[in-house]
């Protein structure tokens, strides 16, 4: 009995454990969405102005990091999927002291970002970003407006063309 009783054990354990399915990475996510071209670094100019935003693994298959920057602002940013809803999030904090978070999802079938940023006063903004690959070396980054029920508009507010760069070390 003593030689039985572990077995039984392992066997009802078995049999009554809930069925634990793995989560799916970011890394599938962004597969499954076709949207790895996406992590790199691009730049634009905007009225003589540089604009940079990069994408790098920064814990590979989990967490992108981001780093967006233009003359008069700069945003680091992380990216992941949220292990309780399944929600790719993203959350960061900007050199005027503002604190962004915000989720990834499908826009016209192009990565989709709706983001609100708070400052220490509680003033929040929202906006929505869509992701467009003109090619291998161009995108197009759309802009849209999220009015104050977080309803994004049908149509972009404006849009920039960004080229592909090597990364900065």
């Amino acid at each position: 009995m003593k030689k039985i009783f572990p077995i039984l054990v392992m066997l009802v354990a078995c049999v009554f454990a809930p069925q634990v399915q793995a989560q799916a990475t970011l890394a599938d996510r962004i597969a499954e969405a076709q949207a790895e071209w996406l992590i790199k670094s691009w730049e634009a100019d905007v009225d003589g102005s540089k604009i940079s935003l990069s994408f790098k693994w920064v814990i590979k298959g989990h967490v992108i990091a981001t780093h967006f920057k233009s003359n008069d602002s700069e945003t680091y940013s992380l990216i992941a999927v949220n292990p309780e809803s399944g929600e790719v999030e993203q959350s960061g904090y900007s050199s005027s002291g503002r604190k962004s978070s915000g989720s990834w999802g499908p826009k016209d079938e192009m990565p989709f970002l709706k983001l609100t940023s708070k400052d220490g006063e509680g003033n929040s903004q929202s906006m929505g970003v869509g992701f467009r690959l003109i090619d291998e070396n161009n995108l197009e980054l759309q802009i849209f407006n999220v009015d104050a029920s977080g309803t994004v508009a049908d149509f972009s507010e404006m849009s920039l063309e960004m080229k592909s760069v090597k990364p900065k070390k």
